[in-house]
């Protein structure tokens, strides 16, 4: 990272917890990398002080912010405008201070998600996905897999009710809810191409309970949206069944780069981004 000086724009992320956050080493290297005049901080508010955070954006000046776990509907009232995509989901990641201190919401999550995909070569297109998990997180998970054509997509939740409001929302015939019970379903999850965890059990390295991965097929991609320094429990788990594993830092990686656009307006270096979260090639 480069000297902060006055003149320095500043950019952060808003989450809690915060301090696992790639966020800032991603696009700090990116800002290097092009000598731009700009810092990435982490920054972590309350569910009980998330709108003078966002007020804040426009009070202290700063760029924008992204925003992850747990807050990315929580924003959506404090926002002046919505992205189309944004409007869509029901959440946002991504807050740009615009003309006048008008406080923009997107969602490159959307990006993130189909973005991770395709650069591991999964194609959505009459896939049949698990998703489990109904958050903020999931919301555009469920667009990317909507748009991408999936067959067929069951959404199970630890609250029922939450399921089936969020597969409501989107009004698509492929959508399903289900309970938790939907982990020990052999039959299901025999039959799913893709399995999706977009909760944050992984943040804290536990195992998502009653999930056997040894039901579903050899090439059943799992893609967990969290990540960590070493694989999260649902990832290692994965790749110790020999079934393809994909972690949270490629949806990192992708939604960064969308993010970075709107920041700066610049195209973001990708090859520098991806080294500093490890990924290479």
């Amino acid at each position: 990272m480069g000297a902060v000086e006055g003149t320095t724009r500043v950019v952060g992320i808003f989450g809690d917890p915060v301090h696992h956050s790639l966020s800032p080493r991603m696009h700090n290297a990116a800002f290097v990398a092009l000598g731009l005049d700009y810092v990435y901080v982490p920054l972590r508010p309350t569910a009980r002080t998330i709108g003078e955070a966002v007020g804040a954006i426009r009070a202290l000046g700063l760029v924008g912010v992204n925003v992850t776990v747990p807050f990315k509907q929580e924003v959506i009232e404090h926002l002046d405008s919505l992205s189309d995509e944004a409007r869509a989901v029901g959440a946002v990641n991504t807050i740009v201070a615009g003309e006048g201190g008008c406080l923009a919401g997107a969602n490159t999550d959307v990006e993130g998600f189909a973005g991770a995909l395709r650069a591991r070569g999964v194609r959505l297109r009459g896939k049949r996905a698990l998703l489990i998990g109904a958050g903020g997180a999931a919301r555009a998970v469920v667009q990317s897999l909507v748009a991408g054509g999936a067959a067929d997509v069951v959404i199970a939740n630890r609250t029922l009710a939450r399921a089936r409001s969020l597969a409501a929302d989107f009004d698509a015939g492929t959508l399903r809810a289900r309970g938790l019970d939907a982990l020990e379903d052999a039959d299901l999850l025999a039959d799913r191409n893709v399995v999706i965890n977009s909760t944050s059990v992984g943040l804290k390295g536990a195992a998502l309970p009653g999930y056997s991965i040894e039901a579903t097929a050899m090439d059943c991609v799992h893609f967990d949206l969290a990540y960590g320094e070493k694989p999260t429990a649902f990832v290692a788990a994965a790749e110790r069944a020999g079934r393809p594993a994909i972690d949270g830092r490629y949806m990192l990686l992708y939604q960064g780069i969308a993010a970075f656009k709107l920041f700066t307006g610049r195209k973001a270096p990708a090859d520098v981004m991806a080294r500093a979260i490890g990924i290479v090639g």
